[in-house]
């Protein structure tokens, strides 16, 4: 399920200030999620840097428009509390806190600093930010996977055996596919002395994997532990197959590996975000 846009937030963290009390807003993260009903999955569900949750970014974002707004003031220190205004607003509160309504009952000098903001009520700046980040995500994933495509069947092998130097598996890999290698094209010894071997099959294909090749790559493991990658799909039920001690990675996977671990890409641009670290400021109070 989608997290609720940002707007559907408001509500819920007024009532959450309704006491009065002041609160830190991250202590208002589980009474909120409770309030809006949502899943375990949509509380822990991590933004595309994987550093914070949506639901971090929905509340701090929520609690700027609505200090904006003069519903609620921030005291610093992650620090809010509910203003006379909030309080007047859950007296008769609308079902939706949105961004005509805030317009509405702000005062002049709130509503110019809202509308500067350029905020609307179904994407904070953050989300604006990742959808971007995403789009040309997929669009270099589409252009990669065009590009494993082209290289040979020998290159394919020795590029996916790249990929692994690069997550870490170490110097002792072994390119090993020739005809009547039984279908090995790799192998990971993880220490010099060769104990502790991965094996790797490589199928640069364009059709679904079926169930017949990987049972017979696993024929050849004798029990060692093997990674099967191919440039297509596994068929319905091939993952099921495949035992325990099999890793296996479709064409989709390969370029989500390959973008984070720098195989065949280069660095265009780099930006820095930084955030408030109210903990910071609590030293000198």
């Amino acid at each position: 399920m989608e997290i609720p846009p940002y707007a559907d937030f408001r509500l819920p963290l007024l009532k959450a200030l309704e006491d009065g009390e002041k609160h830190k807003l991250t202590d208002l993260h589980g009474r909120i999620c409770d309030d809006m009903g949502l899943s375990e999955e949509q509380r822990t569900r991590l933004v595309p840097n994987r550093r914070y949750t949506y639901i971090y970014s929905r509340v701090g974002w929520t609690a700027t428009r609505l200090k904006d707004a003069g519903l609620l003031s921030r005291l610093g220190g992650g620090i809010v509390q509910i203003t006379q205004s909030g309080k007047d607003v859950l007296k008769d509160p609308p079902l939706r806190i949105d961004h005509k309504y805030l317009s509405r009952i702000s005062g002049s000098e709130n509503s110019r600093r809202a509308d500067s903001a350029q905020l609307d009520d179904e994407q904070t700046p953050e989300d604006h930010l990742h959808q971007g980040f995403e789009g040309i995500r997929k669009a270099l994933h589409a252009e990669l996977e065009d590009a494993v495509m082209s290289v040979s069947p020998l290159g394919f092998e020795q590029l996916v055996l790249e990929l692994f130097k690069k997550m870490g598996y170490g110097k002792w890999i072994e390119h090993t596919g020739r005809s009547g290698d039984g279908g090995i094209d790799g192998i990971i010894r993880k220490d010099r002395l060769g104990l502790g071997e991965i094996r790797v099959q490589a199928k640069r294909w364009t059709g679904p994997v079926g169930a017949r090749p990987v049972r017979e790559f696993m024929g050849v493991l004798g029990g060692k532990e093997g990674i099967f990658i191919t440039t297509s799909a596994f068929g319905p039920n091939v993952r099921k197959e495949a035992s325990n001690n099999v890793v296996l990675i479709d064409g989709k996977e390969l370029v989500s590996l390959m973008d984070e671990y720098g195989v065949g890409v280069s660095e265009v641009e780099t930006m820095k975000i930084n955030k408030l670290d109210s903990e910071y400021f609590d030293q000198f109070k």
